[in-house]
């Protein structure tokens, strides 16, 4: 899986779990605009597939908890240079739910408290 975020990004990783997870995907030998992935990954997640996997079969992890680490890394990263307020709406999440996931990352030493140390 790891493989799959390098390879086309989380966000496209995360639509083919969510679509296939469990489920062996075959990937075809040419990117066509009209493919079934297209609407669901794009174009260029498409091709990325294509030049890797050549029509091979892959099997699809349901690897939900993979997930949402890395997503959850990528969201404490943008925290370090965004607000709240955007990265909640940019990952349609609620401002109070990624302030509880701040914290719940502080806690867990994943991140640095946001106040950093007073004293």
């Amino acid at each position: 899986m790891q493989e799959l975020v390098e390879l086309i990004g989380i966000d496209a990783a995360l639509a083919i779990v969510q679509e296939r997870g469990g489920i062996r995907l075959c990937v075809p030998r040419n990117a066509r605009e009209d493919h079934w992935l297209v609407p669901l990954i794009g174009l260029d997640a498409l091709r990325a597939l294509v030049a890797h996997y050549d029509g091979e079969e892959i099997d699809v992890p349901r690897c939900a908890s993979a997930i949402r680490a890395a997503r959850e890394r990528q969201i404490a990263a943008e925290l370090e240079h965004d607000s709240v307020a955007r990265v909640a709406r940019r990952h349609a999440y609620t401002e109070r739910g990624i302030r509880k996931l701040r914290r719940r990352l502080e806690a867990r030493g994943d991140i640095e408290d946001a106040q950093g140390d007073l004293f």
